[in-house]
């Protein structure tokens, strides 16, 4: 069984400020504590291979040293295109460790959607987060979503458009910078345990697709990448949201993520 992990940090074991989420060790402790109890759990219930995309900053955040041999690793996040989605048909599941509530979610840890200059994103007309957009990603490869960890306010989102999936809650959000936070120790014994019951019983979940043709709508807050973004795709605001059409999820999403890359190095 081939198995999908997007990894990122703000959801993990013990994060709560984006200071330990960003080029931290202790951020980075903490997602190798998570991420290795996953594969374990994965690697028991049964996966063959796993594959890690890195989906934190620059996607350089996995201790390559620390994993076992059934495991290779997407480094540096390269681009989504319309045929591919840092996922393809070729996998069983996907599952998501350390993800995290979206942008605006009250008495969530570090809520955030991608960018916190991202205030929503909306797919056809309903609002989602990071959780939401990776699944119907996944989704449109006919690859389910079956566990995903991170806090408690996250995973109330995820089970909230995802019915059936599987959450792992390893803190319990009081608020952006506060939370409950369970031990390392108990975390990856929770996390290890879920993954492989994920595995040998699979959720009752479909693969998230939504159905195109599909417009993404995103508010951004006023920024200088707002402004430079209007400079140049002017025709594709509406105020300070940034619209475009397409026929899926990955292909509208992929479609944005060249054009932020592109405002971001003539930013530079």
């Amino acid at each position: 069984m081939k198995v999908m992990i997007r990894s990122d940090v703000e959801g993990v074991t013990g994060v709560t400020t984006y200071t330990e989420a960003e080029n931290s060790e202790f951020g980075r402790a903490m997602l190798m504590n998570d991420l290795l109890a996953c594969i374990d759990g994965l690697l028991a219930g049964g996966a063959t291979e796993i594959v890690v995309y890195d989906e934190h900053t620059d996607g350089r955040n996995v201790d390559m040293a620390a994993l076992p041999k059934e495991v290779s690793v997407i480094r540096g996040k390269p681009h989504y295109t319309p045929e591919w989605g840092g996922i393809d048909d070729s996998y069983d599941a996907m599952v998501i460790v350390g993800l995290h509530a979206k942008s605006g979610t009250p008495g969530a840890v570090l809520p955030h959607s991608y960018s916190r200059k991202n205030l929503d994103i909306r797919l056809n007309g309903r609002s989602f987060g990071e959780i939401g957009v990776e699944a119907a990603v996944a989704g449109d490869f006919g690859v389910p979503l079956w566990l995903i960890t991170g806090d408690s306010a996250g995973m109330a989102e995820a089970e909230s458009d995802i019915p059936g999936v599987r959450t792992v809650s390893v803190k319990k959000s009081f608020g952006e910078n506060e939370a409950q936070c369970f031990s390392a120790v108990k975390t990856a014994e929770m996390i290890r345990t879920a993954a492989k019951e994920a595995l040998e019983n699979p959720p009752d979940v479909k693969p998230f697709k939504i159905e195109g043709p599909v417009k993404l709508q995103i508010d951004l807050a006023d920024s200088d990448y707002t402004e430079k973004l209007k400079a140049r795709y002017g025709s594709e605001f509406d105020g300070n949201t940034f619209c475009l059409d397409g026929p899926t999820v990955t292909a509208v999403w992929s479609r944005y993520l060249h054009i932020q890359d592109e405002v971001k190095k003539a930013m530079k």
